[in-house]
């Protein structure tokens, strides 16, 4: 489970995803934004009925927090992210590269 402090609060994720940056992936979508006052970083993940059953959907949230938990804690400070799933991958080392790709690019650009 992520920490609290890295969590995204449910009602900034439409303020989110009208003013940031989207980058767009194979499985979903990660979309950023700067913001001055997070002090590390902070995600959520929003992965809806079109996925499938509710195993997948939950194995494919704990495979993107995983994923994020892992990644994103080489100093990346002061994102706001919003990662949005279209498509199952049950396969992590699939869904660990392209986020990494969108993450890249995401960061690249702000």
């Amino acid at each position: 489970m992520l920490p609290r402090k890295n969590r995204l609060k449910a009602k900034h994720i439409k303020g989110l995803y009208d003013r940031g940056l989207k980058s767009r992936g194979e499985y979903g979508m990660l979309i950023s934004q700067k913001d001055s006052t997070v002090e590390e970083y902070e995600i959520s993940f929003v992965v809806s009925k079109k996925i499938g059953n509710a195993v997948q959907r939950h194995r494919m949230t704990r495979l993107l927090r995983e994923i994020s938990r892992k990644n994103l804690k080489e100093g990346i400070n002061g994102y706001k992210f919003v990662y949005v799933a279209f498509k199952y991958c049950n396969e992590y080392e699939q869904l660990e590269k392209d986020f990494n790709q969108q993450l890249q690019k995401s960061i690249s650009n702000t």
